[in-house]
C-alpha cells in the first residue's frame, strides 16, 4: 500500500538534479518592529511601525505561482494527511489471549541518547518525559482530543465565575500508592506546586501553558514576598483540592492543567532543595512513581529497565518487565524483522524499503511532531525575580530582519523533501498551526509559507536593499558579507535536506554553512538554546556565531502556543518576542477566549502575525509510523491515556506469545 513509485521516483530525480546544479557564483527586530514592513510587489520598502495587535496581520507580497499543481498539493496538506492517516490501524488487531510475563522491548529510535532527568516539570527532552510519565502520570485522564474526562485517578469540577477547579480523588477506585508503600494523596500535588513556584525553580513549566502562574497568590510565592500559596485549598484528609486561578483559559481544559504529583514525603525526608532536585538521584534513576513500572536499572543515555509494580491499583501488568533502549534508525528496520523488538518508530525515508515485513503490524497517525527552521534572535536572561526575559541581539546580522527570514522560508523547498525524502508520508506546513493540537483553526484553502518559490525570495531580498556582491552571495544593508551557521545534528534525512537547503540559499545570494563546519550533537544544541544567564553576566555571549538551527517538538495536547513562543517561555527557543506577538497570545490565554470566535480570531491573527515576523520556519506536517511486533497486544495510538478504556496503558500491555515473530 502507499506505493507510488512513479511520482516517487520523479520527484527523487527532481532533486537529485537539483543537487547537481552548481551554488550561485540588517536590521534588528527580536523584541521591537521590523526596520519594514513587507512592502508591496510593486512598492519599495516603507519604514512602518508594526501593525497593531487587532488586526490581521498577513504578508504584502502577491504570490505568483507558477506550478499550480505543487501549490494545490501544499494547499491540500491537510486533505492528504488526514486521507494517509485513514489506511492505517491505530489499535492493535492482535486478538489473542495474553500470557503473563516477559520483557517488552522498547527501541527508542534516535541517533543520540536521553539525558536521563525523568522528573517531572524538570525534563525537557522528550525521551526522558516518557520514562517518567510511566512512573508518574497526571491525575487527570484525557481522552483523544486531549480533553481531561472523569477516566482519571481524581474527578473534576470547574467554575468559570469563582474562577476555580476542585479535584477529588475517587471513592471508588483501591487506594494508590506510591512505590515504596506510602499513600498518594493531592498534598503531593500541592506539593508540585510548590515545587515548580519556588524561586529556586528553573525548569520550564511556571508558565500559563499548564495554567501554574495563573494560580492565585503563586507570583508572590515565586517572588520570595510569602511561603505559602493562598490560591491551593486542600481538604483536611488531603483528598479535596480547590485551586484558585487569576484567569482561567479554555486552553487549560486540553492538557493545560498541572496534575502531576510529586511524592512529598521523599524530598521532604532527604531534605532536597529544589535548586538540587534536577541533579538528585530521586529526579533520575532513583524516581518514585506510583504508575505500573518503576525504575530498576539505568545505563546513562542508553537505556532504562523498568519493573512491573506488584501492587499497582489497577492490578500487576501482564509484563515483567519493560526494556527501554535507543536504537539507531539505521539499523532499526532489521532489528524489527530479527524480533530484537517489539515497538518501534519506522522513520519515513525507510518506508519505502520496509513496508513489506510480515512479523509486525503497522501503526499510523499525523505525528504530534513539528520541525521548525529556527533563527538565533536574542538572548535569555533570569532577572532578581527569578522571571525569565529575553534581549534582542545586538549585532544587526540579517537574520534579525524579517524580511530575510521570510525570504529564506520561500527558498525551502519543503514540497520534494516531503516527496523524495520522506516517501510521501509528509506534507508541507502551511501555518504554525498543527492538526494535532489547532487543526480547527487552520485555513484550508490557504498555502501560508509553504510555496518554494526563488524568485520571490531574490524579490524580497532585492527591495529589502541586500545587493549581491562579487562572490554571488549578498551583501549586509553597510555593504559587508555576512553568511548563516546552521547548527544540525546528524541524520540521513539531513545529509540531504541541509545541502538542499545550502544550494537553495545560494541562488538566492545566501551563504548557508554548518555551524563548527560539521553536525552538531543534539544534546549540545538543546543545552545552548535552552541555557539562562544571569541578568548581571556581563559576559553574556550565548553563541552569536550559531546563527539559525532546526529542533524538532512533540506537541503536546494544549493548543495554547505560550509554552513555544511567550515572552518568558525557556522553550521560546529563538528568544523572540514583541508586544504585538504576545499581546496576541495574551488573548488566546485570556478568559475572553472561551467565546469560540473570539479565540478563533485571535488564532487567526497570531497565525498570521507568525508569518509577518518569522521567528522560525515552520517544516513539514509528518505521519508517524509504528511498527510493533505480532506477538504484542493491548498497543495503541489512541491518544487516551491511562485509565480511558481505548488508550494506551502500560499494564494492559502483553504478549500473545513468548518469542516475538521473526520477518
Amino acid at each position: 500500500m502507499f506505493k507510488s513509485r512513479s511520482s516517487r521516483l520523479w520527484c527523487m530525480m527532481a532533486l537529485i538534479a537539483v543537487f547537481a546544479l552548481a551554488f550561485a557564483a540588517c536590521t534588528g527586530d527580536n523584541g521591537g518592529t521590523p526596520a519594514a514592513d513587507p512592502p508591496a510587489a510593486t512598492e519599495a520598502p516603507a519604514a512602518t511601525e508594526a501593525p497593531a495587535a487587532a488586526e490581521a496581520v498577513v504578508p504584502a507580497y502577491e504570490v505568483e505561482v507558477a506550478d499550480v499543481e505543487e501549490v494545490q498539493e501544499a494547499i491540500d496538506a491537510l486533505a492528504d494527511l488526514r486521507a494517509l492517516e485513514a489506511q492505517f490501524q491505530y489499535q492493535c488487531q492482535n486478538t489473542a489471549p495474553i500470557i503473563q510475563g516477559g520483557t517488552f522491548q522498547w527501541g527508542r529510535v534516535a541517533q543520540t541518547g536521553f539525558p536521563g532527568l525523568f522528573m517531572p516539570y524538570f525534563s525537557q527532552d522528550a525521551a526522558d518525559s516518557i520514562v517518567g510519565e510511566i512512573l508518574i502520570y497526571p491525575l487527570m485522564g484525557i481522552d483523544d482530543n486531549g480533553v481531561y474526562t472523569q477516566y482519571g485517578i481524581v474527578t473534576w469540577t470547574y467554575d468559570l465565575d469563582a474562577l476555580t477547579l476542585t479535584m477529588t480523588m475517587r471513592d471508588d477506585i483501591p487506594t494508590v500508592y506510591w512505590h515504596d508503600g506510602v499513600p498518594l494523596t493531592l498534598n503531593d500535588l500541592v506539593f508540585a506546586y510548590y515545587v515548580i513556584g519556588h524561586p529556586e525553580y528553573t525548569g520550564p513549566r511556571f508558565s500559563p501553558e499548564l495554567g501554574v502562574s495563573l494560580v492565585v497568590g503563586i507570583m508572590e510565592y515565586n517572588s520570595g514576598a510569602v511561603d505559602y500559596i493562598s490560591g491551593l485549598v486542600l481538604s483536611d484528609d488531603h483528598r479535596q483540592l480547590t485551586i484558585h486561578y487569576t484567569e482561567m483559559p479554555p486552553s487549560m481544559l486540553f492538557s493545560g492543567i498541572a496534575s502531576q504529583p510529586l511524592p512529598r514525603h521523599f524530598w521532604e525526608a532527604n531534605g532536597v532543595s529544589v535548586e538540587d532536585m534536577p541533579s538528585h538521584i530521586g529526579a533520575r534513576d532513583g524516581l518514585l512513581g506510583f504508575g505500573p513500572f518503576s525504575i530498576q536499572t539505568v545505563v546513562p543515555g542508553e537505556s532504562v529497565l523498568l519493573v512491573a509494580n506488584e501492587n499497582y491499583w489497577q492490578g500487576r501488568p501482564y509484563l515483567d518487565y519493560i526494556h527501554y533502549q535507543i536504537v539507531h534508525p539505521d539499523i532499526f528496520p532489521e532489528v524489527m524483522r530479527a524480533g530484537h523488538l517489539d515497538q518501534g518508530v519506522l522513520r519515513m525515508l525507510d518506508w519505502e524499503d520496509h513496508n513489506d515485513m510480515t512479523n509486525v503490524q503497522y501503526f499510523g497517525r499525523v505525528a504530534n511532531s513539528q520541525q521548525f527552521f529556527y533563527f538565533n534572535l536574542g538572548q535569555a536572561r533570569r532577572d532578581e525575580n527569578n522571571e525569565i526575559y529575553f534581549t534582542a541581539r545586538t549585532d544587526n546580522h540579517p537574520v534579525t530582519d524579517p524580511r530575510v527570514r521570510r525570504a529564506l522560508g520561500y527558498a525551502m523547498d519543503r514540497l520534494s523533501i516531503c516527496m523524495a525524502v520522506n516517501n510521501g508520508l509528509s506534507r508541507p506546513a502551511t501555518t504554525v498551526l498543527h492538526p494535532f493540537n489547532t487543526g480547527r483553526w487552520i485555513d484550508p484553502t490557504s498555502a501560508g509559507m509553504s510555496i518554494f518559490d526563488l524568485d520571490l525570495a531574490n524579490q524580497i531580498l532585492d527591495d529589502a536593499g541586500y545587493v549581491m556582491g562579487p562572490d554571488g552571495f549578498r551583501l549586509d544593508l553597510d555593504g559587508n558579507p555576512w553568511y548563516i551557521n546552521l547548527a544540525v545534528a546528524d541524520s540521513a534525512a539531513n545529509q540531504i535536506v541541509v545541502p538542499l537547503h545550502m544550494q537553495n540559499f545560494a541562488r538566492i545570494g545566501v551563504d548557508l554553512r554548518q555551524y563548527t563546519g560539521t553536525w552538531v550533537d543534539h544534546n549540545v544544541i538543546v543545552s545552548t538554546v535552552t541555557t539562562v544567564f544571569a541578568a548581571d553576566d556581563e559576559d553574556f555571549d550565548p553563541n552569536p556565531e550559531m546563527h539559525a538551527f532546526i529542533m524538532q517538538w512533540s506537541m503536546g495536547f494544549n493548543p495554547n502556543p505560550f509554552t513555544l513562543w511567550g515572552h518568558s517561555a525557556n522553550f521560546n527557543l529563538g528568544r523572540f518576542t514583541n508586544p504585538t506577538f504576545q499581546s496576541i497570545l495574551a488573548d488566546i490565554v485570556s478568559t475572553q477566549a472561551w467565546d469560540d470566535d473570539f479565540l478563533a480570531d485571535a488564532y487567526v491573527r497570531w497565525a498570521a502575525a507568525f508569518e509577518y515576523y518569522m521567528p522560525a520556519v515552520y517544516q513539514m506536517w509528518p505521519m508517524e509510523i509504528q511498527v510493533v511486533n505480532n506477538r504484542v497486544s493491548g498497543w495503541t495510538m489512541h491518544r487516551g491515556a491511562r485509565l480511558h478504556p481505548q488508550g494506551l496503558a502500560w499494564h494492559r500491555v502483553g504478549f500473545t506469545s513468548e518469542e516475538p515473530y521473526v520477518d
